[in-house]
């Protein structure tokens, strides 16, 4: 029996094939990627998404996916690149989802 050394794409995809959702939790995204998936996952335009629409059908989740990117350790300055927007609107929006949820 011959054993061949196991490379490292290999390896990877071995791990991910045997632990999906674990493997996955580790793995580092964008937050461009991050906020793509969740406007997918919410069916909102990617144009709307990222733009500077104010329909509440639109702002609302911008602002949950700016609490997501912020819960998930990236700077305002940084969520704010993502959407085009200064940092303060970024805190605000995360502020806001706050509120929200407290109601």
């Amino acid at each position: 029996m011959i054993i061949e050394p196991i490379t490292g794409p290999a390896m990877q995809a071995a791990y991910l094939a045997a632990a999906p959702t674990f493997a996955r939790a580790f793995i580092r995204r964008s937050p461009e990627a991050l906020a793509a998936e969740f406007a997918h996952s919410r069916h909102i335009d990617l144009r709307d998404f990222f733009g500077s629409t104010r329909a509440h059908s639109v702002s609302h989740p911008r602002q949950e996916c700016m609490a997501m990117l912020a819960e998930r350790g990236f700077s305002l300055p940084r969520i704010g690149r993502v959407f085009n927007r200064d940092h303060t609107t970024v805190h605000h929006g995360i502020e806001a989802v706050k509120r929200r949820a407290a109601l």
